[in-house]
């Protein structure tokens, strides 16, 4: 029985798996950072999550940046991305909720 050889890693197949996890952009930092990964330009991504700390978007896209390496820590970067791109599902999802609740004491404040 001939084995089956291991399946080499495809960078972009994972990059473009997680950047449909991830989701569209909320704010412009993050489609600076989306199109940094998208092109290749590492440095950018880095840099972007370096001046945005809190900034899970960020986080993913810097770490996906590295994916294309193939570096032996290829699983911890594809790990690291899925969980920081859970935090961003959560930020996008309180940025929705913050702007709705606005919206609707807005309204409640104007029918007063």
């Amino acid at each position: 029985m001939a084995s089956e050889a291991p399946k080499k890693l495809d960078p972009q197949t994972i990059i473009s798996k997680l950047i449909a996890e991830l989701g569209e952009p909320w704010l412009p930092v993050h489609e600076h950072a989306l199109r940094a990964v998208q092109e290749g330009n590492t440095e950018t991504s880095r840099l972007l999550s370096a001046t945005n700390l809190d900034d899970s978007f960020c986080r993913a896209c810097s770490y996906m940046a590295s994916i294309p390496k193939l570096p032996p820590t290829v699983a911890i970067l594809i790990a690291e991305s899925a969980r920081v791109i859970a935090d961003a599902q959560r930020e996008r999802a309180i940025h929705r909720l913050n702007t709705l609740t606005a919206e609707l004491l807005e309204r409640y404040g104007s029918e007063r």
